[in-house]
């Protein structure tokens, strides 16, 4: 019995693997596919509105450049101050780049706190032992829970 849980265990774990996987490749070609699209002519109206407007955007000369990916926009974009953000993006550009930084400063803190306190405090525990995979999505959180910790536990 325990030797099954461990092989359920060890196909979860697999799984967890695998959807990271696919989510870290979607998420780098969704970023070069912005990087190749925002360099293309036809969607300046679309990405550079205001400096098509004023009349301060530069024309690529190189069209070859335009399909080579890069990463310049990313660090670009966390650099102006929020006034800089205000005056080439609008009042959406803010609260968007708002919203952004407090997700991953809440994301990081959850984080942060999961991995050093949760995760040992949950190894420590010998609740769970007999894991019911039947009824798996009623219970699947309790592993990464503190349920798996007696009642008057010193953790």
């Amino acid at each position: 019995m325990l030797l099954r849980g461990f092989e359920a265990l060890k196909m979860l774990l697999s799984a967890l693997l695998m959807s990271v996987g696919i989510n870290s490749c979607l998420c780098v070609l969704l970023f070069i596919l912005y990087s190749v699209l925002r360099k293309q002519p036809r969607n300046y109206e679309v990405f550079l509105p205001r400096r098509l407007a004023n009349g301060t955007y530069k024309r690529r000369r190189n069209k070859v450049a335009r399909y080579i990916p890069s990463l310049k926009w990313i660090w670009k974009s966390w650099r102006p101050t929020e006034k800089e953000l205000m005056e080439s993006s609008g009042l959406d550009g803010v609260v968007f780049m708002r919203m952004i930084t407090f997700s991953l400063k809440v994301f990081l803190f959850a984080g942060i706190i999961g991995v050093f306190v949760l995760l040992p405090v949950n190894c420590f525990g010998d609740q769970l032992t007999v894991i019911d995979y039947a009824d798996w999505s009623a219970n699947s959180l309790d592993l990464f829970s503190v349920a798996n910790l007696k009642v008057r536990s010193q953790w």
